[in-house]
């Protein structure tokens, strides 16, 4: 698919080592004949053809089998690590081809299970509205949840200028969120979904 600067962007982070995995959790084998960046990349095909991955170099060759190249993104030199690095590195991706629009929505790749309807309803609770907002995020029974949510893209400028300012840099996605004004729109994530949402960190957990 050809990204549009319309869709709502997706951005799927697939970097981390997948050490407890022991195998690049992307290719996963769950379902029928499937894995978990198919089960995913099957969901957002019907809400989006903007669609990146934020990756590793060595992870190139792979991805690239299932996601055209210019939609796989390297992160960047930035003084920051973790997830922040990748959603950073792709906002600056995404800003010097000029195909940013409101916002990113960040998706873990091993979420292969979420459904469909707990992805829409942050982008239509964006839609709905009528102030600005710095990001929608989900809290569930653990917590705030960074890694699944909407940053809108003047969050995401106001932090990368945060980058130049001598002093500690804040990793913790949490605490950067939490620190944010005006308030993010945070959404009670449905009990019957809690199941679905869950992170797959080994194989233990499938």
């Amino acid at each position: 698919m050809i990204p549009t600067t319309t869709d709502p962007i997706f951005v799927l982070l697939a970097g981390g080592q997948s050490v407890r995995m022991g195998e690049d959790k992307g290719f996963v084998p769950i379902g029928n004949n499937s894995h978990f960046l198919g089960q995913i990349l099957e969901k957002l095909n019907h809400l989006s053809r903007s669609i990146y991955v934020s990756l590793r170099k060595e992870q190139v060759d792979s991805y690239s089998k299932y996601i055209q190249k210019p939609s796989l993104i390297l992160d960047k030199e930035l003084t920051v690590e973790g997830p922040l690095k990748g959603i950073l590195s792709s906002y600056i991706y995404l800003k010097e081809n000029n195909l940013l629009n409101d916002f990113i929505f960040v998706l873990p790749i091993d979420i292969p299970y979420i459904e469909e309807k707990t992805i829409q309803r942050l982008i239509d609770t964006f839609k709905d509205q009528s102030r600005s907002i710095p990001g929608i995020f989900y809290e569930s029974n653990t917590g705030l949840e960074p890694l699944c949510g909407i940053y809108t893209t003047q969050t995401l400028s106001q932090w990368m200028a945060s980058l130049s300012i001598p002093g500690k840099q804040e990793f913790s996605l949490q605490k950067r969120i939490k620190s944010l004004e005006p308030k993010p729109v945070l959404i009670k994530l449905p009990s019957e979904e809690e199941f679905s949402f869950r992170n797959i960190n080994s194989k233990n957990d499938l």
